[in-house]
């Protein structure tokens, strides 16, 4: 596999509109979410506080992770704009079509990204 140059961001325009659906969506989402934390009901029992808060605690990490994927969204919006999307970060070698399309906001290739789960893991 060659070593990726920068390239056009027309070669990418079906990623560039799937990001930019991921993106509303996740924004639609994120406003969603941050409407369930802020609605303020106290509940008459015990019972029901406990299930407030584990919905809140819920509600809140589904939140996070949600603000995360947009942040990778993004960053790969501004990676196809500036001609370095489709290119692994660690390797500099051309991220595979398969690998984008499972997963338009990556910034590794597959091998790459194996390495660092397993560095992770020990």
């Amino acid at each position: 596999m060659a070593v990726a140059t920068k390239r056009a961001p027309q070669k990418y325009a079906p990623f560039a509109r799937l990001l930019s659906s991921e993106h509303e969506e996740l924004l639609d989402r994120l406003g969603d979410h941050r409407e369930a934390v802020l609605v303020e009901r106290v509940p008459d029992d015990t019972v029901g506080l406990a299930s407030r808060t584990l919905l809140e605690d819920l509600a809140i990490g589904t939140l996070q992770r949600d603000q995360q994927l947009l942040r990778e969204v993004e960053a790969a919006l501004g990676r196809l704009y500036a001609g370095d999307y489709g290119v692994c970060e660690r390797c500099r070698e051309d991220i595979p079509g398969r690998r984008l399309k499972a997963l338009p906001w990556t910034r590794l290739c597959l091998r790459c990204a194996e390495r660092r789960q397993a560095l992770s893991l020990n």
